[in-house]
């Protein structure tokens, strides 16, 4: 016979249980389908209702109640379990199982029409697998098997069948056999088969509390390090250094002058946004002129990574009251970029910063990028972006296409799937490798006219629910829920794997890569590259 679930629970710890259900395993029946421990989701009598087993058969809806080990009555109450320490008092077996009996009727009868008018006729069956109850006016001897009778299992199929041809008696409305449409039907209504995929929006939902709660934890880091004058802060991408970095700035910014400082224009842009107090000036490094000869009490560098050279260390140093050696300043270092752009990082310019404060790192909890995101990461740079903490996240999506136009419709395809799974356009942002609007497969989408460029929109009150378009440098310090890689050649890849680190880790949800003829044979020779390298390193 068919049983659901197909093996017992390990939280079944009874051993009368686990009894008939082998046994009911090994009827050769395959008509009939048993359903293992049925809750009740109401009982009239009470809290929580369960019934040991329910069979639905071409001839009899059953249901079973098992007894296990020592019963005894007394005071017209039942008590099982061993003397001393057993629970009771109770109703009768037969009282259970005649009261799950009524009860799931109805509730299977609200999902399918009632079960008497479709001629379905019902009954319940008692197992004590251990003991004989003597007989009593509370049942008829069909309804119940005790020890003898069940014999250790080998008894229960004749025990069934003599439930069976009594219950029919008692049921004079039964047609049957009952149809097979019907009895599927009321398997359905108990115990249905079903696949429900959560849509992408409820999925992003979930994310973003699991973001939230990490990134608070992130703060308790500020109140450890708060005591230190020049602090270090390494991790890789999505640990959280721009979120604290902000943080850092606004305590700070309560008792001096602080400067907020980074490469990338849009970032600034950002943080002139969220970070309002007075005391703080946010300038992009390359407009660091702009401050004269003023120095500050508080230096913060954010990507420092990209500012590791002497010349960049040089300028610092005169921004700040005591310099990099005496003053007070936090940098944010990925330490990834080293890999990813050797030529653009001087080890002897780190070699001279890092003694000259304290190095904390690198940070391994990720609260940004999904397991699946961080792992194809690590599989196609060798970056380490810590420990995906934020949990689970659909699998990267690669789409092949053959040129531009096949791209846009893709694309399209996909954006359509996302709003049509209840996310907004504004959670989507589209990344292209090339940087060039003129040329993007994004100028051919259908969304092309309600398209909002990143850099004109960032550090604005963005109201509308749009997509946006970035180059990959201008959404470096940035993220979305959902990015969508696009305009993606392979000569792009050719020596630029910080391109590709800040493409993908720039999302937090799910990642989407159209890849064009030869990317994808250029993304497998990057991938055995960082395997080469990884095996070289232990």
């Amino acid at each position: 016979m068919r049983i659901i679930p197909s093996e017992v629970s390990s939280s079944t710890k009874s051993q009368a249980e686990r009894s008939v259900f082998a046994a009911l395993k090994a009827i050769p029946d395959d008509q009939s389908v048993a359903l293992h421990s049925v809750h009740l989701p109401q009982h009239r009598r009470k809290r929580v209702g369960e019934i040991d087993f329910v069979l639905i058969m071409p001839d009899l809806l059953l249901f079973i109640e098992v007894k296990g080990g020592h019963i005894h009555q007394r005071d017209g109450g039942w008590y099982y379990g061993p003397p001393g320490r057993e629970a009771g008092p109770k109703e009768s077996p037969f009282a259970q199982a005649s009261g799950g009996m009524h009860e799931l009727e109805r509730e299977i009868g609200a999902l399918v029409g009632d079960l008497r008018g479709h001629g379905v006729p019902s009954g319940y069956l008692v197992i004590t697998t251990d003991v004989d109850l003597r007989r009593t006016t509370e049942f008829e001897a069909p309804q119940y098997v005790g020890t003898t009778a069940y014999d250790g299992g080998r008894g229960l199929a004749q025990g069934i069948e003599r439930a069976t041809r009594f219950w029919l008696g008692r049921n004079n409305w039964a047609r049957t056999p009952v149809p097979a449409s019907l009895r599927k039907k009321m398997l359905d209504a108990v115990r249905p088969e079903f696949d429900l995929v959560p849509n992408l929006q409820s999925q992003l939902t979930h994310l973003e509390v699991a973001f939230e709660r990490l990134t608070n934890e992130q703060l308790d880091r500020l109140d450890e390090l708060e005591s230190n004058p020049r602090l270090i802060w390494t991790g890789g991408a999505g640990t959280g250094k721009t979120f604290l970095a902000a943080e850092a700035a606004r305590r700070k910014a309560a008792t001096g002058s602080v400067l907020f400082t980074c490469t990338s224009t849009t970032l600034a842009t950002h943080m002139n946004r969220i970070l309002t107090e007075d005391a703080i000036t946010i300038l992009p490094f390359d407009r660091l002129d702009e401050v004269g000869d003023r120095t500050f009490d508080q230096l913060i560098v954010d990507e420092a990574q990209d500012l590791m050279s002497f010349d960049s260390l040089s300028t610092l140093d005169e921004l700040v009251v005591g310099g990099l050696t005496e003053g007070r300043w936090i940098f944010m270092l990925d330490q990834n970029n080293q890999v990813l752009v050797p030529d653009s990082y001087d080890p002897e310019a780190w070699e001279y910063l890092r003694p000259l404060g304290s190095v904390y790192g690198p940070m391994k909890r990720n609260c940004r990028n999904t397991v699946q995101i961080v792992n194809q990461v690590r599989l196609y740079t060798g970056a380490d972006l810590g420990v995906a903490s934020a949990g689970e996240g659909d699998p990267v999506r690669f789409a092949d296409v053959h040129d531009v136009q096949e791209e846009a419709t893709v694309l399209d395809a996909y954006v359509n799937e996302l709003v049509g799974e209840g996310v907004s356009p504004r959670d989507i942002t589209l990344l292209s490798a090339s940087g060039d609007w003129e040329t993007s497969s994004a100028r051919l989408s259908q969304r092309a006219s309600k398209m909002e460029r990143f850099a004109d929109v960032v550090g604005s009150d963005r109201t509308k629910h749009r997509l946006t378009w970035s180059s990959v440098p201008d959404f470096k310090g940035h993220e979305n829920h959902v990015v969508c890689l696009i305009d993606l050649e392979p000569e792009h890849l050719q020596g630029r794997l910080d391109a590709l680190y800040v493409a993908w880790t720039r999302a937090r949800a799910q990642l989407w890569v159209a890849c064009r003829p030869g990317t994808n044979r250029a993304l497998k020779d990057l991938g055995m590259a960082a395997l080469t390298r990884e095996k070289s390193l232990r």
